[in-house]
């Protein structure tokens, strides 16, 4: 008894076919899919990070008292924490960045250097300000926020950063400046991008006026000295994620009659960056988000698409092949050809 596959083997060839058109058709929409659900901005952010320097600092408290004392090495830490506020939804995200430096020789109020709270929402694909909401800026405790609009990339980059100028917001000065892409880096193995930015001393608000001799200048007469305000930012950035690894900013602040001023006294002189734990946290959770979106948008789909065509090309070929006739053979002997004759004869 002779049993025929060509049943199995067209089943497994329509199988096949179906399996490998629908990787094929799922290949082909997944980018568009995950890109629609990866590549945008989580709403569930609660970032921290610490950075840390030494400063030249001037002693505020002493200089309300008339005697001008600037220490030239004190340790300082920079917390942040980003979290996400009302309003988010599927579009846009409010991120709301709470910023203190701090003076590690001391403690309680007298530690606290500066302190400010940042608002803003941002459109969670493409990462820039939004223009409504308009976000906010508070620099004092004791003061409620002002409105501020905000523009360009802050607390992160475009997703598929390119090897190109940005508009980046800086806080202090409340305005928009280039940062221009410098070179290709790599941080714990982690390939990224550096990018530049240079804001010469420009002229900020607040002024303080005290006698010349309490400056250590000549004479009696009260001098108003201008504040003044520089920074050199460098931000090393993922490009696939658009997230920064690390911050290096040398930040500047000084006191002088004009923003050449030779006397000019130093407010604070300090290039603060994340210190390696943090480093280490931005290195592995970048890392963790790029292969996330790699695999949903490029290495998934050409797996998927891999095999889909290998399936398709493999059921194809079964149900090509599944039509030829193939001869079954039987458990009877074959007569020779001696016999054939001696039973003719007979």
């Amino acid at each position: 008894m002779s049993i025929s596959l060509r049943p199995s083997r067209r089943g497994t060839a329509c199988a096949a076919i179906a399996a490998g058109a629908f990787l094929l058709t799922a290949s082909a929409l997944t980018p568009t899919y995950v890109a629609n659900q990866l590549v945008k901005i989580p709403l569930s952010i609660e970032a921290a990070t610490v950075s840390t320097g030494t400063a030249e600092l001037l002693d505020a408290g002493a200089l309300a008292k008339g005697k001008l004392v600037i220490d030239p090495a004190v340790p300082i830490t920079v917390n942040q924490l980003v979290t996400v506020q009302e309003p988010s939804n599927a579009d846009v995200v409010t991120l709301q960045s709470a910023v203190q430096m701090t003076r590690d020789d001391r403690s309680g109020q007298a530690a606290i250097v500066n302190a400010s709270v940042d608002l803003v929402t941002v459109d969670r694909r493409t990462a820039t300000a939004v223009d409504e909401p308009v976000g906010s800026i508070q620099g004092s405790a004791d003061k409620p926020a002002d409105p501020v609009e905000h523009e360009g990339y802050q607390f992160k980059f475009p997703f598929d950063t390119q090897k190109q100028s940005y508009p980046y917001f800086d806080t202090t000065l409340r305005e928009t400046r280039d940062m221009d892409f410098v070179e290709e880096a790599e941080l714990e193995g982690l390939p990224v991008y550096r990018f530049h930015q240079e804001i010469e001393p420009t002229l900020i608000s607040g002024t303080v006026s005290l006698p010349a001799s309490d400056l250590g200048r000549e004479g009696t007469a009260p001098v108003t000295l201008k504040r003044f305000y520089g920074i050199t930012r460098d931000l090393w950035v993922e490009p696939v994620t658009g997230g920064v690894v690390q911050v290096e900013q040398h930040y500047r602040q000084y006191l002088g009659t004009d923003v050449n001023d030779p006397q000019a006294i130093t407010i604070i002189d300090v290039v603060p960056n994340f210190d390696p734990q943090t480093l280490t946290e931005q290195v592995a959770f970048t890392s963790k988000y790029k292969r996330l979106i790699q695999w949903g948008t490029v290495y998934g789909p050409i797996l998927g698409g891999v095999t889909g065509a290998l399936l398709l090309a493999g059921g194809i070929y079964l149900g090509a092949t599944s039509g030829r006739r193939r001869e079954t053979p039987t458990n009877e002997p074959r007569q020779t050809s001696q016999e054939l004759a001696d039973a003719t004869l007979s």
